[in-house]
């Protein structure tokens, strides 16, 4: 397996921009998710968190939670969950859609610095923001220290198809269509077409289980999602040193 590092041209726009971009796309994240997916994202949420264990003391940290679209199923397996984001219009929406779910706190927070104590989850999940984290080595290195030693991290995050004419249509795809539809019916083009080249540089599979190690955890399940346009990572906070 590789121990790669990330070039510039992986990372993502800085943080006041990621947060700008996403509080302008809130009032219509949803929709659009369900239009641009056709409605594969959902199966694909339901397939990450039924890839966490159950712990009904437990829990969890639904870190860059966005509209909160994990946390109906993730208040089925923990206790307690926690949804966080940097973007405050995102929680907004949250709030609203899941004011009825007691357990759930709503927190603003950067995921290069997150406000939570040391070993303090037992899980941590996250569907498609961690390519939008600046600096993702420290965001995985958060995460490590949020999550308790042996806990899971389990994360959704879009890929590159390995089939060269699957990677060409999803490439087109990328480039005109959802650009072309998530500005019409958001009026945030520029959004839609910066999401996508996001998705196109992020590592993933083998090199992203890489990062993973570099940051301190045991890679347990990675599982492709349509032919790689999508990975499911799944992995444990190593108990002893970084790597092991």
């Amino acid at each position: 397996m590789t121990t790669p590092s990330l070039t510039s041209s992986h990372r993502p726009a800085d943080t006041r921009q990621v947060r700008s971009m996403f509080d302008a796309i809130a009032p219509t994240y949803d929709l659009l998710n369900s239009v641009l997916s056709g409605g594969m994202h959902r199966i694909w949420e339901r397939a990450l968190v039924g890839s966490v264990p159950t712990s009904p003391t437990g829990r969890c940290l639904d870190l860059c939670t966005g509209t909160g679209a994990l946390v109906p199923r993730l208040t089925r397996k923990f206790q307690t969950v926690v949804g966080a984001d940097i973007s405050p219009r995102m929680l907004q929406v949250a709030r609203s859609r899941f004011e009825s779910l007691p357990q759930v706190e709503w927190v603003e927070a950067d995921a290069q610095r997150l406000p939570f104590d040391d070993a303090s989850f037992d899980c941590v999940t996250v569907s498609y923001g961690i390519r939008n984290v600046p600096n993702l080595e420290l965001g995985l290195s958060e995460m490590r220290r949020v999550v308790k030693p042996g806990g899971t991290i389990a994360i959704l995050e879009f890929g590159t198809p390995r089939n060269p004419l699957w990677r060409w249509l999803f490439s087109m795809y990328s480039t005109y269509i959802i650009p072309f539809v998530g500005g019409a019916l958001s009026g945030q083009r520029g959004a839609y077409e910066y999401l996508p080249t996001t998705a196109a540089a992020f590592p993933c599979g083998d090199v992203f289980e890489g990062l993973l190690v570099n940051a301190g955890f045991v890679p347990c399940v990675t599982r492709r999602l349509m032919g790689g346009i999508a990975y499911i990572y799944v992995a444990k906070r190593s108990i002893e040193g970084i790597g092991r």
